[in-house]
């Protein structure tokens, strides 16, 4: 008998990628999606589409009938707000009403998607990992924070009523079929553009078709109640844009943005004391950190497998290309 799978955010970059996977593995895919959701990268794959809005109890109770596992990637990602509450009903109350549908169902496996930066980050000599806590000054970035509270909800329930569930964190993924997009943005920002910017700091980089591949390794792998970062490999911002211009062909121009740049938004801040400066602050120290995280985890407890880094930008690149977006 074919086994159902609930996926939430099936539309989405990586949520699109699991569903591709699941049903090339032979899983019956129900995806739960916005009446607003783009689905033209799912009218191919034989999944059943159901509209509906998680922050509604009904449509999820709905959406989950008969199905044995649920993979949660649905999010609102947008980094327009330093305050979790903008994101409650999208990130959190979301989360609850997926846990209780999902007691009532009987649920054998939940994989709940959560960020790594509900996680803190180190360095390419010693990587974050999952035995870390979430970083207080990402209080401030309401989307973090936002998914730091639903990943604690999960944790919460596991403890308290043996729920099922696992926790998976990717950190910044790479490859084809970014229709938003969403990572793809800065890949984008250097394909058109002769003369590019680039922070001293960096990110963990991975495959989003390994990312997706742990998610579904979740459902029968790892351990209830644990959580595994999704990374790759730690690039510098200028490693990063150097693979990709050389993958590309194309000659640019990097120029380092200064580590000074910071000070003097440090020093506005008294003067101008309001949420957006507090989440700009935020965002700009960011870009600056070595943002990298450790995959060992992940690797021996999901199987995640490792695809290089060179050949997801590859596919990337090919498919901006054959999408008009350069």
């Amino acid at each position: 008998m074919t086994k159902k799978v609930l996926v939430t955010g099936a539309s989405g970059f990586l949520g699109f990628h699991i569903t591709q996977q699941l049903i090339q593995a032979n899983y019956q895919v129900v995806a739960l999606l916005r009446k607003s959701s783009d689905t033209s990268l799912l009218k191919n794959l034989n999944c059943k589409i159901i509209r509906g809005d998680l922050s509604n109890a009904k449509n999820i109770e709905v959406a989950i009938q008969d199905c044995e596992f649920v993979i949660h990637a649905a999010a609102k990602t947008t980094q327009d707000s330093p305050d979790s509450e903008d994101y409650r009903e999208s990130n959190i109350t979301s989360t609850k009403l997926l846990i209780e549908a999902s007691k009532k169902q009987n649920i054998k496996r939940f994989v709940f998607v959560s960020s790594a930066n509900a996680f803190t980050m180190g360095s390419k000599e010693n990587p974050g990992t999952e035995n870390s806590g979430f970083m207080p000054f990402l209080k401030n970035s309401g989307y973090a924070h936002s998914k730091y509270k639903a990943q604690q909800l999960i944790l919460e329930e596991v403890k308290e009523n043996n729920f099922p569930a696992i926790v998976v964190a990717p950190t910044f993924m790479v490859g084809p079929y970014d229709i938003k997009p969403s990572s793809g943005r800065l890949m984008l920002y250097l394909l058109k553009n002769k003369l590019v910017f680039y922070p001293k700091g960096g990110k963990s980089y991975v495959a989003v078709s390994s990312a997706a591949t742990a998610c579904i390794n979740a459902l029968k792998m790892g351990k209830i109640g644990e959580s595994y970062l999704l990374s790759g490999v730690n690039l510098t911002y200028k490693e990063y844009f150097e693979k990709i211009a050389e993958i590309s062909k194309e000659t640019r121009f990097l120029i380092p943005i200064p580590k000074s740049l910071l000070k003097p938004i440090e020093g506005l801040y008294p003067i101008f004391p309001t949420k957006k400066f507090l989440l700009l602050k935020t965002n700009i120290r960011m870009l600056f950190l070595e943002n990298y995280f450790s995959n060992i985890k992940a690797k021996r407890e999901l199987n995640m497998p490792e695809t290089h880094i060179d050949s997801s930008i590859k596919e990337s690149i090919n498919w901006f290309q054959e999408n008009r977006y350069i």
